[in-house]
């Protein structure tokens, strides 16, 4: 971890207008007593049930809200350990893990966090007319068994290498059964947890608040406020009415470190930001294309000139500090090579206009990035399309599943190509979530049955080594002779706070660990 100290300047307040003022309003400082936490980032949430969130910005609150039945205990992500269960053993065959449970402890609303509650929320996530995005990673699991108000009992036809990894995953979070039932679909505008931290307040596109729920936990409240412009955060910053912020803009670093009242964090990501393409529709259906289209963009320019060098050119199918990462090679800038092999498949040009879909403040530089991209494109004689979304309704539109649409099924087919991200660093989450023919946010209709069958592979493959390998096939089939995608660049975070924090880490895939922070 890089740690810097720096600086921000008010000297750009007046671009802001009104809501530099509305920042700086007297009395917003006190808002930053010893007791109150309060983050911000650029985006917000659609939901806080853990079983059917996709969202990053999310899943930094579960993390206090939730217990899981295990958890990663390090950053590093090299050892799992004890969450809502205390101990855990599996059979001699590999199919039967048996989990024993914490004594006592209770949801937010009092109900009992036991062997039932985890059976509960397992079985919601397999259950496949609840529809969990997060859904095949639960599938292997063929009976959830309660064998008394501690144990509890997973069944697997195969030995499954990854099953542990799953479980530490935010998604498995234990919800209460009976809050679940209570609010039906809007539990996640409800939700009850078993965390240190409770929900007390949720206004959608303002703030996120949150309560002590246990004597232990450090803070009366965590306020999470979504801020989408860079700005804006660095002036909430400047006037304390924040403690910390993610996302800062590159070009801002030097105002971080010229002020004596903040410091930076630069910690490297496993964050990989790429241009999705639809390969239900022309022209990306045709794996020519998708290579070709490879060597059109100069990433090294994007991560220099627009990334402010916070951020890598990828040279493999997933970002270092991912499970699966083997360095294979940069993609070229070549973009007459991209004009010739386009033109070997359509001689006359493509006769539509790519439609190009970005967030905007979701991801480091999104916008900027894409706009980028889609001059590459037209330099090599490509017709383009351009629109920026807010997060939740991008998140919305992207996975809104449309009936009788032919290809993805999601309502993704306005779209040629569109930008997302992924920190998920376990490597079979990471590969068969979005590429895995099928999956549930497989919303490009990719599908080569190479990789699904390294990928049913390594995932009961129990030698290390050989797992391992397997993925290793996987990538380079993913990032040389089959793309699904146009990797831009490795995102590292930015994440600037008050001197007074103490104690901040974060994972790699982006979770900053909030219930760890200190402040004076």
């Amino acid at each position: 971890m890089t740690r810097q100290t720096g600086t921000l300047s008010l000297d750009r307040r007046a671009l802001l207008g009104g809501a530099a003022g509305a920042l700086l309003a007297p009395g917003v400082r006190a808002q930053r007593a010893n007791d109150v936490l309060t983050f911000i980032e650029g985006s917000d949430f659609d939901t806080l049930d853990p079983a059917i969130s996709r969202t990053r910005s999310a899943e930094i609150l579960f993390y206090v809200m939730f217990n899981r039945l295990v958890r990663w205990t390090d950053t590093s992500l090299s050892a799992i350990g004890p969450d809502l269960a205390e101990s855990w053993t599996i059979s001699d065959d590999k199919l039967t893990w048996t989990f024993r449970l914490r004594e006592g402890v209770r949801f937010h609303d009092g109900t009992a966090a036991d062997a039932e509650a985890v059976k509960f929320c397992i079985d919601r996530l397999r259950d496949p007319a609840f529809g969990s995005p997060n859904r095949s990673l639960y599938t292997a699991i063929t009976a959830v068994t309660v064998v008394d108000p501690r144990t509890i009992r997973f069944t697997t036809e195969q030995p499954h290498a990854g099953l542990l990894e799953n479980l530490a995953e935010s998604s498995a979070s234990i919800s209460s059964p009976t809050a679940i039932r209570r609010h039906g679909r809007n539990y996640g505008r409800n939700p009850v947890g078993s965390g240190p931290y409770k929900l007390e307040e949720w206004a959608p596109g303002e703030r996120t608040v949150l309560t002590r729920a246990v004597p232990s936990a450090r803070f009366r409240q965590i306020i999470y406020r979504p801020v989408p412009e860079g700005e804006a955060r660095l002036i909430e910053l400047e006037a304390g009415t924040a403690d910390i912020a993610t996302g800062i803009p590159p070009e801002a670093t030097a105002r971080v470190r010229a002020n004596p009242r903040l410091k930076l964090e630069v910690i490297p990501s496993s964050f990989q930001v790429f241009f999705e393409l639809n390969c239900a529709r022309p022209p990306f259906n045709d794996v020519r294309v998708r290579r070709a289209i490879q060597f059109a963009v100069d990433r090294e320019a994007i991560v220099q000139r627009i990334l402010g060098g916070f951020g890598t050119v990828p040279d493999s199918f997933v970002a270092p500090g991912v499970q699966s990462y083997e360095p294979i090679g940069k993609h070229p800038y070549d973009p007459d090579r991209a004009k010739r092999e386009i033109a070997a498949v359509f001689p006359g040009g493509f006769p539509e206009k790519i439609v190009m879909w970005t967030s905007s403040g979701r991801y480091l530089k999104d916008q900027q990035v894409a706009e980028a991209v889609q001059g590459y494109l037209n330099a090599i004689g490509l017709q383009t399309e351009f629109r920026a979304w807010e997060w939740a309704s991008y998140q919305q539109t992207l996975y809104r599943r449309t009936p009788n649409v032919p290809g993805t099924g999601y309502g993704t087919n306005a779209a040629h190509m569109w930008v997302l991200g992924t920190s998920i660093p376990t490597a079979d989450w990471r590969l068969s979530r979005r590429y895995q023919t099928g999956q549930s946010a497989n919303i490009l209709g990719y599908s080569d049955p190479r990789v699904d069958d390294l990928l049913n592979r390594a995932r009961v493959t129990l030698d290390p080594a050989a797992r391992l390998d397997l993925y290793h096939q996987a990538n380079r089939l993913l990032w040389q002779d089959n793309p699904p995608n146009i990797p831009l660049y490795n995102q590292s975070q930015i994440i600037a706070m008050q001197r007074g924090i103490s104690n901040f880490n974060a994972f790699a895939f982006e979770i900053p660990l909030l219930g760890e922070v200190s402040k004076s």
